[in-house]
């Protein structure tokens, strides 16, 4: 067991950690060997006691930073599951179509599903789109154009009389919420966090960890090794994980589930529409 858990240490993103804490335990190494041969060369405690207090401020709002816009962006994917099985529900109970086409709309949703998450993560093709793969379109945001097509479709069906005018009001409040969504998610995806703003945590975490060796060695020796790599770890492994999960649109290990919800999504909506 405890096997795997260093191999996760090492692929997991916390792995880019490493060669800072191991690094910085060198350099600890350093300087105690230094206070033996010199001494009265450390700092007082008081200055890390006060630059920690400050350095914590930070991390903390950092920390919740970065987790409201990942916490932000599992709603909104949560919200596209519930509108695309409202959506999926009202068509199957309220249009007077034929099954086939109520399934293209069911077929569109999902696909809505796919071609969001490919556009937040490298950018979507129509034609990465199952479904669409011999289309000769090329639209330039593959998520408007399809839901462009859901609204064609019930555009046909209220012309066709098989879709009353307050049944299609009911319906636009879900079709509407489609890029209600997928705006919300480029909002996050579009707006990082400041780069100064990051930088300057990174600056501060730098200064902190740099100069505490100096402040503890007086009363831990060659103990201040090992605390400093605790230490280090601790405040490095915050920034990394701020970091990743800032971001929650790609396809590391503490990113959202998009494949997953997808399959959900296209599941779902089929199974209602087919019942």
């Amino acid at each position: 067991m405890s096997h795997n858990v260093i191999a996760q240490l090492f692929t997991s993103n916390l792995g880019r950690t490493v060669p800072w804490v191991v690094g910085l335990a060198i350099y600890s190494l350093f300087v105690a060997l230094i206070d033996q041969m010199l001494q009265e060369l450390h700092l007082t405690p008081t200055f890390h006691t006060l630059l920690g207090l400050m350095l914590g401020t930070l991390l903390v709002f950092r920390t919740n930073t970065a987790y409201d816009r990942w916490w932000e962006g599992r709603k909104l994917w949560g919200q596209l599951v519930n509108e695309c099985r409202n959506f999926a529900v009202k068509i199957a109970a309220c249009v007077r179509a034929e099954p086939r086409d109520k399934l293209a709309i069911a077929e569109r949703l999902s696909a809505f599903a796919i071609s969001l998450k490919d556009q937040l993560r490298d950018g979507c093709r129509l034609q990465q789109v199952p479904g669409y793969e011999d289309s000769t379109d090329n639209p330039a945001h593959v998520p408007s154009y399809i839901a462009k097509q859901i609204y064609e479709r019930l555009e046909r069906w209220r012309q066709a009389e098989q879709l009353g005018g307050f049944e299609l009001l009911f319906l636009d409040r879900h079709a509407s919420a489609l890029l209600d969504v997928c705006g919300g998610c480029e909002r996050i995806r579009k707006t990082p966090i400041a780069l100064g703003y990051r930088q300057f945590i990174r600056q501060a975490i730098a200064v902190y960890l740099v100069t505490l060796p100096w402040g503890i060695v007086d009363f831990l020796s060659y103990w201040t090794a090992p605390i400093v790599m605790i230490v280090s770890y601790l405040m490095i492994g915050i920034e990394v994980l701020a970091e990743d999960i800032e971001e929650p649109f790609g396809t590391d290990s503490d990113d959202l589930p998009l494949d997953d919800i997808c399959a959900t999504i296209d599941r779902s909506v089929r199974e209602i529409v087919a019942e």
